[in-house]
């Protein structure tokens, strides 16, 4: 081979050294940035009757924690509290509405958490929102079990039936949600104050008993005259703290120690 030749092979062989030395490495060049993952395909959506089957099961829970809520028995939310943050899976839900999902299951463990009744009556009040905002975002319109007014006119038991009547329908106010609904409950809630012979016998507890009683018929005039759903919200919290603070005032007879009659 002439020395002319030579030459020419190793500088062909040199520049497919540098070729594959700047081509083949492990890392990318330093001023080139590193190739993104490939992205994960979403989840199919799944169908319509698991997804109900799975939102009537949610419910139940939610309603379970707003129920141990009012009645300001916070231990009862907790087992509750904590299935919805178990349970209720984001994927296969209908565009836009994951967010939602997530948020309602935040809430709820802030509820499972609560050391107080004003952290679990806002978070309670949070949580049902979020069911609203995601029923708003798949654009479904959700069927609730129609809310019957009570039957009984006058004493504490009707009076306290008043309350869960109106709370019910402020709850599916805001978890349809439904302005018709949410007013409608508000005008329930404008009930006239207990009567001295409706209180517990225990005249040391009637002043503040009334306190909260009041307060609960005030957020009722308030909530009626606003529209936006953060203000609606904060009412429905302040009410439902309320209503947990009174029943914990005298729990054997109308909060956490109290036991129905089977």
């Amino acid at each position: 081979m002439s020395r002319h030749s030579r030459s020419l092979l190793a500088l062909l062989l040199l520049t497919i050294a540098l070729t594959g030395f700047a081509c083949g490495g492990s890392q990318p060049p330093a001023n080139q940035p590193a190739a993104e993952p490939a992205a994960q395909p979403a989840a199919p959506q799944k169908p319509v009757t698991e997804l109900t089957k799975e939102m009537h099961a949610n419910l139940g829970k939610i309603t379970e924690i707003e129920r141990a809520v009012i009645r300001g028995d916070l231990e009862a939310a907790v087992e509750p509290a904590k299935w919805v943050v178990d349970h209720q899976e984001t994927a296969g839900f209908p565009a836009n509405t994951g967010s939602y999902v997530a948020d309602m299951k935040k809430f709820a463990a802030n509820v499972a958490g609560a050391k107080d009744a004003t952290g679990a009556a806002n978070s309670t009040a949070m949580m049902i929102s979020y069911c609203g905002a995601c029923h708003e975002a798949a654009k479904v319109k959700v069927a609730f079990p129609e809310v019957k007014a009570p039957t009984w006119t006058r004493g504490r038991s009707a009076h306290m039936q008043t309350h869960q009547y109106a709370l019910d329908l402020m709850y599916q106010g805001l978890a349809i949600p439904s302005e018709d609904q949410w007013k409608k409950g508000l005008e329930a809630l404008k009930t006239a104050p207990l009567a001295d012979a409706d209180l517990p016998k225990d005249s040391a507890l009637t002043k503040e008993i009334v306190a909260n009683e009041t307060k609960v018929h005030d957020q009722a005039e308030k909530a009626l005259k606003v529209s936006d759903m953060g203000t609606k919200v904060a009412i429905y919290g302040d009410v439902l703290r309320e209503c947990a603070t009174c029943h914990g005032l005298h729990g054997r007879v109308w909060g956490p120690g109290f036991t129905p009659a089977k």
